[in-house]
């Protein structure tokens, strides 16, 4: 008697045909719009913070343009004038009109200390009336004299920087 292995009788493994990459599962496709959606989301977000910041970046480089003429010119007088219109220019985009336009002295200088949280802003010189009378010296509220145009670039800086409407 012929003993036969009853496992030789089989046939060998029919492999299917591999996996193809296309077309993708549906769960592919849904991640890939759900990515989509979210770079689309995250761009327009960013392009309207960008649009809403844009006038800062702008006052910071004129800020930073006054305080080098400033360094030709030396008058302590013009370099407060022209960072009070400057910080003007920006509480008008910021702020509505009404609420800042006629403001001056040591009401400027309040409105100043209110929006940026900066109470250096009170009682200084170079952003009351004091500056228009060029008889009067400007002095700091802290620090040398020598200080006081860092100290007016520092705060008008800070406040473009800072302010919150």
């Amino acid at each position: 008697m012929d003993l036969q292995n009853p496992l030789d009788q089989l046939r060998p493994n029919h492999l299917p045909d591999p996996v193809g990459l296309w077309p993708p599962a549906i769960g592919w496709w849904l991640l890939v719009l759900i990515g989509i959606a979210l770079m689309v989301l995250v761009t327009v977000y960013g392009w309207r913070r960008w649009q809403k910041n844009r006038y800062r970046s702008e006052a910071l480089l004129q800020a930073r343009k006054i305080h080098a003429d400033y360094q030709v010119h030396q008058s302590l007088h013009k370099l407060a004038n022209e960072s009070n219109e400057l910080l003007k220019r920006v509480a008008l985009h910021a702020f509505p009109a009404n609420k800042v336009a006629g403001l001056s002295g040591a009401s400027w200088s309040q409105f100043l200390a209110d929006t940026g949280d900066m109470p250096d802003f009170l009682n200084h010189s170079a952003f009351n009336n004091h500056r228009y009378n060029p008889q009067i010296p400007l002095t700091p509220t802290h620090g040398t004299p020598d200080e006081m145009p860092a100290n007016v670039y520092k705060l008008t800086r800070q406040w473009i920087k800072k302010h919150h409407a």
